[in-house]
């Protein structure tokens, strides 16, 4: 899509029942009703508290906490190649470019050469969610766990990208990559008499 036509669904109109039920689908625009595609990839890392026995949880004063910060496609992808290489699946060498920024990518080749040993009271984990764009209900989730070496790799990726959208936790911010671009342009379009 061209920049001048970011959104094809332009100068379409809520139909008065749905707007009265808050609901944005469908949408009226050129004689058609306009069902959109409100689901978005997510990306996470996550913390969840280690619990020694798992009958305690439902004991009165026992918590489990856990954490959820939104990260982008590329350091999602770098998680992946980590846990491959921490898991024996593919071999790492100083030589890979695992990243485009040279800086990130020598800060991950430099870690993972040194593989200093990091000790956490908590598990942590990669998390793909395919929900709608509040980011609450998820259609799919797929979590992996990770080691903590990853896990702080990937929060100092996370916060070298410097990226406004991600500063938060699960904010529902649906990143500019080539998959949300693909769902968000997906719709279903019926006559509207």
């Amino acid at each position: 899509m061209s920049k001048n036509n970011c959104n094809p669904f332009a100068g379409g109109k809520v139909p008065p029942c749905s707007a009265f039920l808050g609901n944005t689908n469908p949408i009226i625009k050129d004689g058609q009703l306009i069902f959109t595609n409100d689901n978005r990839v997510f990306y996470f890392i996550r913390t969840t508290s280690n619990t020694s026995d798992s009958s305690n949880n439902s004991q009165l004063g026992t918590s489990n906490v856990q954490t959820n910060l939104q990260i982008s496609l590329t350091t999602f992808l770098v998680g992946l190649y980590i846990n491959e290489v921490q898991l024996g699946n593919i071999s790492h060498s100083k030589k890979n470019t695992i990243h485009n920024d040279m800086a990130a990518n020598d800060f991950i080749n430099s870690t993972l050469e040194n593989n200093p040993e990091v000790n956490v009271d908590y598990t942590p984990s990669l998390v793909i969610v395919v929900s709608n764009t509040n980011a609450i209900l998820s259609i799919y989730t797929n979590t992996i766990n990770i080691t903590p070496l990853n896990y702080y790799i990937l929060f100092i990726l996370n916060r070298l990208e410097n990226h406004p959208g991600l500063f938060f936790g699960n904010n529902a911010y649906a990143t500019e990559d080539p998959i949300n671009f693909s769902l968000a342009a997906l719709a279903l379009r019926f006559p509207f008499d």
